[in-house]
């Protein structure tokens, strides 16, 4: 599965947050979560060794 890291925005406050998700694609779902106000961008480069969770690791999907 793989691992990004995406920053999120809403208003002023900037975080930056670690998903593991299914897809790229779900990753950026669910950082922006639909909330009014909050925008999510995928931060590059991606770093090839970090980018894919083994199965079964400690890791789980955020919800």
């Amino acid at each position: 599965m793989p691992c990004v890291i995406v920053e999120v925005r809403k208003g002023t406050v900037t975080r930056r947050v670690r998903i593991v998700a299914p897809s790229i694609e779900r990753a950026m779902e669910m950082a922006g979560a639909g909330k009014p106000g909050r925008r999510a961008h995928l931060l590059f480069p991606i770093d090839p060794e970090a980018f894919f969770v083994p199965e079964g690791s400690e890791r789980r999907e955020a919800a």
